[in-house]
Protein backbone atom coordinates (compact mmCIF):
# COMPACT_ATOMS: atom_id res chain seq x y z
CA UNK A 1 0.00 0.00 0.00
CA UNK A 2 1.35 3.61 -1.17
CA UNK A 3 -0.53 6.60 0.35
CA UNK A 4 -2.26 9.22 -1.66
CA UNK A 5 0.75 9.71 -3.80
CA UNK A 6 3.08 10.55 -0.97
CA UNK A 7 5.28 7.24 -1.68
CA UNK A 8 4.73 5.99 1.69
CA UNK A 9 4.33 1.97 2.77
CA UNK A 10 5.40 2.41 6.69
CA UNK A 11 4.49 4.02 9.22
CA UNK A 12 6.52 4.37 12.99
CA UNK A 13 4.83 5.42 15.68
CA UNK A 14 6.55 6.66 19.04
CA UNK A 15 5.26 5.43 22.15
CA UNK A 16 5.75 8.25 24.82
CA UNK A 17 3.57 11.39 24.26
CA UNK A 18 1.94 10.06 21.24
CA UNK A 19 -0.05 6.64 22.66
CA UNK A 20 0.10 7.45 26.04
CA UNK A 21 -1.01 11.42 27.11
CA UNK A 22 1.86 14.16 26.63
CA UNK A 23 5.18 13.88 28.73
CA UNK A 24 4.97 16.58 29.95
CA UNK A 25 1.69 15.63 32.55
CA UNK A 26 3.95 12.60 33.03
CA UNK A 27 6.73 14.75 34.47
CA UNK A 28 4.17 16.53 36.43
CA UNK A 29 2.96 13.31 37.71
CA UNK A 30 6.12 12.43 39.28
CA UNK A 31 6.80 16.01 40.82
CA UNK A 32 3.32 15.73 42.41
CA UNK A 33 4.20 12.24 44.28
CA UNK A 34 7.40 13.82 44.92
CA UNK A 35 6.53 17.12 46.61
CA UNK A 36 8.94 19.02 43.88
CA UNK A 37 7.77 21.83 42.04
CA UNK A 38 7.53 20.39 38.57
CA UNK A 39 10.38 23.10 36.99
CA UNK A 40 12.97 22.38 39.52
CA UNK A 41 12.27 18.51 39.48
CA UNK A 42 13.00 19.30 35.35
CA UNK A 43 16.35 21.32 36.07
CA UNK A 44 17.74 18.61 38.13
CA UNK A 45 16.82 16.21 35.44
CA UNK A 46 19.04 18.97 33.41
CA UNK A 47 21.99 19.82 35.63
CA UNK A 48 22.27 15.70 35.81
CA UNK A 49 22.51 15.33 31.79
CA UNK A 50 25.02 18.12 31.74
CA UNK A 51 27.32 16.88 34.62
CA UNK A 52 27.37 13.37 31.95
CA UNK A 53 27.42 15.31 28.74
CA UNK A 54 23.94 13.96 27.86
CA UNK A 55 20.38 15.11 27.17
CA UNK A 56 17.72 14.55 29.80
CA UNK A 57 16.99 10.92 29.80
CA UNK A 58 19.54 9.64 27.59
CA UNK A 59 21.24 7.46 30.18
CA UNK A 60 18.37 5.25 30.59
CA UNK A 61 16.83 5.18 26.94
CA UNK A 62 20.83 4.38 26.04
CA UNK A 63 20.29 1.33 28.57
CA UNK A 64 23.82 2.99 30.06
CA UNK A 65 22.42 2.91 33.53
CA UNK A 66 19.79 1.46 36.08
CA UNK A 67 17.06 3.28 36.58
CA UNK A 68 17.37 2.86 40.30
CA UNK A 69 20.92 4.53 40.09
CA UNK A 70 19.97 7.52 38.38
CA UNK A 71 17.44 8.01 40.99
CA UNK A 72 19.51 7.84 43.17
CA UNK A 73 22.11 10.63 41.47
CA UNK A 74 19.00 12.71 40.73
CA UNK A 75 17.84 12.69 44.25
CA UNK A 76 21.71 13.86 45.07
CA UNK A 77 21.54 16.52 42.72
CA UNK A 78 18.19 17.93 43.95
CA UNK A 79 19.77 18.18 47.56
CA UNK A 80 19.91 19.87 49.42
CA UNK A 81 16.81 22.42 47.95
CA UNK A 82 14.20 19.50 47.74
CA UNK A 83 14.13 16.16 48.93
CA UNK A 84 11.73 13.94 47.39
CA UNK A 85 8.95 12.09 49.46
CA UNK A 86 9.38 9.06 47.15
CA UNK A 87 12.11 7.00 46.11
CA UNK A 88 13.12 8.36 42.56
CA UNK A 89 14.83 4.86 42.17
CA UNK A 90 11.19 4.61 40.92
CA UNK A 91 10.54 6.87 38.96
CA UNK A 92 8.77 4.64 36.36
CA UNK A 93 6.02 3.98 38.85
CA UNK A 94 4.84 7.35 39.10
CA UNK A 95 5.49 8.52 35.45
CA UNK A 96 2.89 5.90 33.99
CA UNK A 97 0.85 5.86 37.33
CA UNK A 98 -3.28 6.20 36.07
CA UNK A 99 -1.68 6.98 32.16
CA UNK A 100 -4.07 5.38 29.53
CA UNK A 101 -3.53 4.63 26.29
CA UNK A 102 -4.57 6.75 23.76
CA UNK A 103 -6.93 4.36 22.28
CA UNK A 104 -8.28 6.91 19.32
CA UNK A 105 -4.80 6.96 17.67
CA UNK A 106 -3.80 3.40 18.54
CA UNK A 107 -7.34 2.16 16.81
CA UNK A 108 -6.09 4.69 13.87
CA UNK A 109 -3.03 2.90 13.34
CA UNK A 110 -4.67 -0.42 13.83
CA UNK A 111 -6.92 1.13 10.68
CA UNK A 112 -3.83 1.70 8.55
CA UNK A 113 -2.87 -1.53 9.19
CA UNK A 114 -5.92 -3.35 7.73
CA UNK A 115 -5.54 -1.31 4.40
CA UNK A 116 -1.82 -2.20 3.65
CA UNK A 117 0.68 -0.01 5.38
CA UNK A 118 3.58 -1.72 7.21
CA UNK A 119 3.67 -0.74 11.27
CA UNK A 120 6.54 0.00 13.45
CA UNK A 121 7.54 1.27 16.81
CA UNK A 122 10.38 3.44 17.16
CA UNK A 123 11.06 4.37 20.42
CA UNK A 124 13.67 5.69 23.07
CA UNK A 125 12.65 3.74 25.95
CA UNK A 126 13.77 2.58 29.49
CA UNK A 127 14.14 -0.41 30.63
CA UNK A 128 12.67 -0.63 33.71
CA UNK A 129 9.59 0.94 31.94
CA UNK A 130 9.13 -2.16 29.65
CA UNK A 131 6.79 -3.72 32.38
CA UNK A 132 3.99 -0.18 32.55
CA UNK A 133 4.19 -0.20 28.81
CA UNK A 134 2.80 -3.57 28.68
CA UNK A 135 0.11 -3.00 31.02
CA UNK A 136 -1.02 0.04 28.58
CA UNK A 137 -0.44 -1.53 25.39
CA UNK A 138 -0.45 -6.07 26.19
CA UNK A 139 -1.30 -6.54 22.40
CA UNK A 140 1.55 -5.23 20.39
CA UNK A 141 1.16 -7.69 17.42
CA UNK A 142 -0.18 -4.59 15.28
CA UNK A 143 3.79 -3.45 15.04
CA UNK A 144 5.75 -5.85 12.72
CA UNK A 145 8.01 -4.20 13.95
CA UNK A 146 9.62 -2.65 17.00
CA UNK A 147 12.80 -0.56 17.76
CA UNK A 148 13.67 0.38 21.46
CA UNK A 149 16.33 2.63 22.21
CA UNK A 150 17.87 0.58 25.84
CA UNK A 151 17.91 -2.00 23.88
CA UNK A 152 19.57 -0.74 20.37
CA UNK A 153 22.27 1.80 21.88
CA UNK A 154 20.73 4.63 19.74
CA UNK A 155 17.87 6.99 20.59
CA UNK A 156 16.30 9.68 18.16
CA UNK A 157 17.20 12.21 17.09
CA UNK A 158 19.87 10.43 15.81
CA UNK A 159 20.68 9.37 12.16
CA UNK A 160 21.30 5.81 12.92
CA UNK A 161 18.13 4.62 14.25
CA UNK A 162 15.96 6.03 11.30
CA UNK A 163 18.45 3.83 9.19
CA UNK A 164 18.12 1.20 11.39
CA UNK A 165 14.34 1.39 11.06
CA UNK A 166 14.58 1.60 7.46
CA UNK A 167 16.88 -1.73 7.57
CA UNK A 168 14.05 -2.97 9.78
CA UNK A 169 11.88 -3.26 6.50
CA UNK A 170 14.04 -3.36 4.02
CA UNK A 171 12.50 0.14 3.01
CA UNK A 172 13.68 3.98 0.93
CA UNK A 173 13.76 6.61 3.50
CA UNK A 174 11.00 8.05 1.48
CA UNK A 175 8.92 5.12 2.26
CA UNK A 176 8.69 5.68 5.76
CA UNK A 177 6.71 8.14 7.84
CA UNK A 178 7.36 9.20 11.52
CA UNK A 179 4.69 10.35 14.19
CA UNK A 180 6.21 11.70 17.05
CA UNK A 181 5.61 14.24 19.29
CA UNK A 182 8.95 15.60 19.78
CA UNK A 183 9.97 18.45 17.06
CA UNK A 184 13.94 17.55 16.87
CA UNK A 185 12.56 13.62 16.21
CA UNK A 186 10.61 14.97 13.32
CA UNK A 187 13.13 17.46 12.21
CA UNK A 188 15.74 14.14 12.05
CA UNK A 189 13.98 12.22 10.31
CA UNK A 190 12.52 14.69 7.73
CA UNK A 191 16.43 15.11 7.13
CA UNK A 192 17.12 11.38 6.28
CA UNK A 193 14.25 11.77 3.99
CA UNK A 194 11.32 10.37 5.73
CA UNK A 195 8.22 12.24 6.04
CA UNK A 196 7.14 13.09 9.64
CA UNK A 197 4.16 14.13 11.54
CA UNK A 198 3.91 16.40 14.67
CA UNK A 199 1.73 14.79 17.51
CA UNK A 200 0.15 17.41 19.18
CA UNK A 201 -3.36 16.51 19.44
CA UNK A 202 -5.40 13.44 18.12
CA UNK A 203 -7.12 15.91 15.33
CA UNK A 204 -3.88 17.54 13.67
CA UNK A 205 -2.77 13.73 14.01
CA UNK A 206 -5.38 12.51 12.41
CA UNK A 207 -6.02 15.30 9.42
CA UNK A 208 -2.42 14.79 8.70
CA UNK A 209 -2.11 11.76 8.38
CA UNK A 210 -5.46 11.55 6.25
CA UNK A 211 -3.79 14.06 3.64
CA UNK A 212 -1.17 11.88 3.53
CA UNK A 213 -2.00 8.50 3.65
CA UNK A 214 -5.27 8.98 1.92
CA UNK A 215 -8.42 7.00 3.56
Amino acid sequence: MRGAGSGVTVVWADFGGVLTPPVGDALRQVADAAGIPVTELLAGIRRLAARDGTDLLEPLERGLISQREWGRRLTAELAPAYVPRVDLGDFGDYWYAGRPLNRDLHDALVALRGRGFRLGMLTNSVREWEVHRAAMLPDQTVFERVIKSHETGLRKPEPEIYRLAEEAFGATPQECLLIDDTEANCAAAEACGWRAVRHRDNGSTLAALGALLGG
